[in-house]
């Protein structure tokens, strides 16, 4: 039978919402944590991620419709009990909240949430900034991950070297290998400084192998910060843990050469080639 996914309620005093766009389509099937609609309020846009699993049977309010009020069912899943009819509302991710109220942010730092922006009031001259270490999953951190790479990657910018005049390289620091899952055998570089993790053609490592288990954005983030010449791995404040070596990343962790990586159904085998060992600031002589 089927699970009406319905208008959410993004704060206490949201009557009805615009249905921006949709992120999924009809026939898709989406999991706990995949972002399904990006829904716009008075205050906010907000990108708004599924709590049940099902197939996308039926998107019911066309993208651009104004005035959705709250409670009005959007979509239909394929799933649940038979001879019952569910409903249920998205859940808004905290981490992709952009604020549409005039102004600059004073303070975009990265901080600890918990819980649904359905419960947190978007009052006139809130600031809400983008934040990657968010979830319940834990403590708040000491240190957010920016901490460990250089100021000028934040925002996912690659480093870059100039080589042959005018050729760009966009150095390589290691790799990960899936040993298990759909993309058994497939490989993808991780690259100096910040790279999220997700599924989206558009992540920095890009783990479109087929397993929808993993988030299409920012699921993980694996940071090499070339000072220290080490790496680091974070979760993304997603449902579906990351794990390492079987236990779950709760805090930025240091990777160590061959650590198994767990996200959704994909293992993956962390391979280095930068370290105490090789830096690409390093100068070499010829062999």
């Amino acid at each position: 039978m089927p699970i009406q996914i319905m208008m959410p309620a993004l704060s206490p005093t949201m009557e009805k919402g615009k249905l921006l766009k949709w992120l999924v389509s009809e026939g898709q099937m989406v999991n706990p944590g995949d972002a399904v609609a990006e829904i716009e309020t008075e205050k906010a846009t907000v990108e708004v991620e599924a709590v049940d699993q099902g197939k996308v049977a039926k998107l019911l309010v066309p993208e651009g419709t104004e005035g959705v009020k709250v409670n009005t069912p959007i979509a239909l899943l394929e799933g649940g009990a038979p001879g019952a009819t569910l409903k249920t509302h998205v859940r808004a991710r905290a981490e992709s909240v952009k604020m549409t109220t005039a102004g600059s942010p004073e303070h975009t730092e990265p901080r600890p949430m918990s819980g649904s922006l359905a419960d947190t009031a978007l009052g006139a001259g809130a600031v809400i900034g983008r934040s990657r270490l968010v979830g319940d999953h834990g403590p708040p951190l000491a240190r957010p991950l920016s901490d460990f790479v250089p100021s000028e990657q934040a925002g996912q910018p690659k480093t870059q070297y100039i080589r042959s005049g005018a050729i760009d390289t966009d150095p390589v620091a290691g790799w990960l290998v899936v040993v298990k899952g759909p993309g058994r055998g497939g490989y993808r570089p991780i690259f100096v400084g910040m790279n999220s993790v997700g599924r989206d053609a558009g992540q920095r490592i890009s783990l479109n192998f087929g397993d929808d288990m993993i988030s299409r954005e920012e699921h993980a983030f694996i940071a090499y910060d070339e000072e220290a010449r080490r790496f680091y791995l974070q979760h993304g404040g997603k449902a579906n843990l990351v794990r390492l070596g079987g236990q779950p990343v709760l805090s930025p962790t240091e990777l160590q050469a061959y650590d198994l990586i767990r996200i959704g159904k994909t293992t993956l085998r962390f391979i280095p080639l930068c370290g105490p060992e090789f830096a690409w600031s390093d100068e070499l002589s010829d062999p």
